[in-house]
């Protein structure tokens, strides 16, 4: 497969070295735009949150020629914009993937698959004071993965959205805040949010119970602690660590293995149009 970088040099030349080690791929291309690329299958379109630019134009132009897409760059945050993208990928054949980077995560992948859905969900960030925590357009991304997570784990629809959230502006420069975020669903599943720049240490951890297991994750040191419910008796919660240290390099292996088999990207365009929806949902009401 030939695929194609769109984006800042530097970037674009760490991406090239992840790629060498995924199998399929036999060239690489790099170009400031998808419009001189010719013959490649897929595209990776880089960015960083830096830059207002975050190539719409190579979206576009590339889901017109049928390629396939890695989005790794700020998100769109207009409802319209989305929409725009979503309709306009009903009409393509490509791929679109997301860099969801928590969706590709191995300990991510096992709580999905063995709490089918969690009746609670708590989600728990902290930072230690505003100097050592990331900018508003960053926090802003944390939030929509968190949201997608708690949307992807309760496996129905969202009754009721309540709590703090703030669509950056390139005016913000304040101080951050702290942001508390209240989740219904249908199916009775509850997620609550909680970013805190004003913490004790740098934090992560996303806690979970079902009717047959409880577990938290650690998400630092990607280690999952698990406790069985289901009436057998369990003295000591067992202990399991996963391997994510190069994250490049799992959301490449999901990228290429979804282009090559035809399958739904674990996040994807559809993903995001939900997403986009429910915040969408939460400032109307």
């Amino acid at each position: 497969m030939k695929v194609g970088i769109i984006g800042p040099e530097p970037m674009a030349l760490t991406w090239e070295q992840h790629l060498r080690f995924i199998a399929g791929v036999h060239e690489v291309v790099m170009a400031r735009t998808i419009d001189v690329l010719d013959d490649v299958a897929a595209c990776i379109i880089l960015n960083d949150a830096s830059s207002p630019d975050t190539h719409n134009h190579s979206f576009h132009s590339a889901l017109k020629r049928g390629i396939h897409i890695l989005w790794v760059a700020p998100l769109p945050t207009d409802h319209r914009e989305i929409r725009k993208w979503f309709e306009a990928s009903e009409e393509s054949s490509a791929i679109i993937m997301f860099s969801m980077w928590s969706h590709f995560s191995p300990a991510t992948q096992w709580l999905f698959n063995h709490i089918t859905p969690p009746g609670r969900i708590h989600i728990h960030r902290e930072w230690p004071g505003p100097e050592r925590t990331p900018d508003s357009r960053t926090l802003y991304r944390i939030l929509l993965e968190e949201v997608s997570l708690s949307l992807e784990w309760s496996r129905s629809q969202m009754l009721r959205i309540e709590g703090d959230v703030h669509i950056p502006t390139d005016q913000d420069a304040g101080l951050p805040v702290m942001q508390h975020l209240h989740i219904r669903f249908g199916n009775g599943s509850t997620s609550s949010l909680f970013l805190n720049p004003y913490g004790l240490e740098n934090r992560h951890s996303r806690f979970l119970m079902g009717k047959k297991m409880a577990a938290v994750c650690q998400i630092n040191e990607h280690i999952i602690k698990k406790w069985i419910r289901d009436g057998a008796k369990q003295d000591t919660p067992e202990i399991m660590r996963f391997d994510f240290h190069e994250p490049a390099r799992h959301l490449l292996s999901h990228f290429i293995r979804s282009t090559r088999t035809g399958c739904k990207p674990v996040f994807g365009i559809s993903e995001l149009y939900k997403l986009a929806n429910v915040i969408k949902h939460f400032h109307e009401h």
